[in-house]
């Protein structure tokens, strides 16, 4: 569970999650959306991945990224409603 918590003490990879809640996206669709270096979107993917969050599945050359349990976005959504009424 820690592994999970850590990998979205992040802005980014939370924002690389939400970007993903319409369905699955190459990594090229994500960087459109943010704007990270296509290195560090890189390494963000993998941290999400590892502790899974994400999964990953290949389409000829590229990689297709999707959220591996859509609850993700409910944790998510709780954590912001939780900040945002503690302000």
């Amino acid at each position: 569970m820690e592994e999970f918590f850590k990998a979205l003490s992040c802005k980014w990879r939370i924002e690389i999650v939400k970007a993903l809640k319409d369905g699955e996206k190459c990594q090229c669709e994500i960087a459109k959306i943010l704007p990270i270096d296509p290195s560090t979107l890189s390494r963000h993917l993998s941290m999400l991945k590892s502790a899974g969050i994400l999964e990953e599945r290949r389409e000829g050359r590229e990689k297709r990224w999707r959220v591996k349990d859509e609850r993700v976005f409910d944790i998510i959504e709780l954590a912001e409603k939780m900040v945002c009424n503690a302000r």
